[in-house]
């Protein structure tokens, strides 16, 4: 079960992670696979801060609907700032598994490392399964967190910390079962693509930057890794980026799915 808790710090964090670079260009790989069309109503589970709600309500204009919807009321209350002047943009707090819409409401649904965090995975696909409509297009992106690779001249404490990181996660490799429990709720897999994060330098601009804060306040909250491990493994990458020799890469993978039944 995710012991990831959106904390007032926690969501700062994120709205700030959702700015850099390598978010930006894993916001269009979602979109793309989405096909959008005007007028078309949409649903985004896990909405977080906005970001992606106000992009696809770009696609689908005045004539469509992104319903966007979020379990934490800080979540919504920052996307309904960031949404403001998108009048298509409907942003409620629900929960994944009893969601306020009526069957075959959606034309297509998405959601962004959401699902990996939920408790009940069957019955929230099941949930995103009634609410779309027949042929309704499914997307989803989460990260193989196994796939994570992180340079450390320290590997043991980087060790250390990633496994206690991965405790963060109710799924932490949700794209590896996905296929078999998206056809056990009716829908069919239609492909799964990499959108391979690598980040060679230590900046704002980079998902390892935010990456990393998100972590130390993960482990700090927790206490699951001594304070003084978890600040000398931050600042570690201060001294990497001096050196040139910062690295990290992962993996997340989109799912591109429809609904057969």
């Amino acid at each position: 079960m995710s012991n990831l808790k959106f904390d007032e710090e926690t969501a700062r964090l994120q709205r700030a992670l959702t700015l850099c670079h390598d978010l930006v260009v894993r916001r269009s790989a979602v979109l793309q696979a989405l096909h959008l069309r005007t007028g078309e109503q949409v649903l985004e589970v896990g909405c977080g801060g906005g970001s992606y709600a106000y992009e696809a309500a770009k696609c689908v204009g005045p004539d469509g609907c992104v319903c966007a919807t979020d379990i934490s009321e800080a979540q919504i209350a920052a996307a309904r700032e960031c949404c403001a002047d998108r009048a298509c943009v409907d942003c409620r707090v629900a929960d994944l598994a009893d969601l306020p819409y009526a069957e075959g409401t959606f034309d297509a649904a998405f959601c962004s490392q959401v699902l990996e965090y939920v408790p009940c995975l069957d019955e929230s696909v099941r949930e995103i399964h009634r609410v779309l409509r027949p042929g309704g297009r499914l997307v989803i992106l989460a990260t193989n967190w196994s796939s994570l690779v992180w340079y450390s001249a320290d590997p043991e404490r980087m060790k250390n910390i990633l496994s206690a990181w991965d405790e963060h996660a109710t799924y932490p490799d949700l794209p590896a079962i996905l296929q078999a429990r998206l056809l056990k709720a009716g829908m069919k897999p239609l492909r799964q693509s990499p959108v391979p994060i690598v980040n060679m330098s230590y900046n704002e601009s980079g998902f390892s930057y935010w990456i990393a804060r998100m972590i130390k306040r993960y482990l700090t909250v927790r206490g699951t890794v001594a304070a003084h491990t978890v600040d000398a493994w931050l600042d570690e990458f201060d001294e990497l980026e001096k050196e040139q020799s910062y690295f990290f890469s992962s993996t997340p993978i989109l799912t591109e799915a429809i609904k057969i039944s």
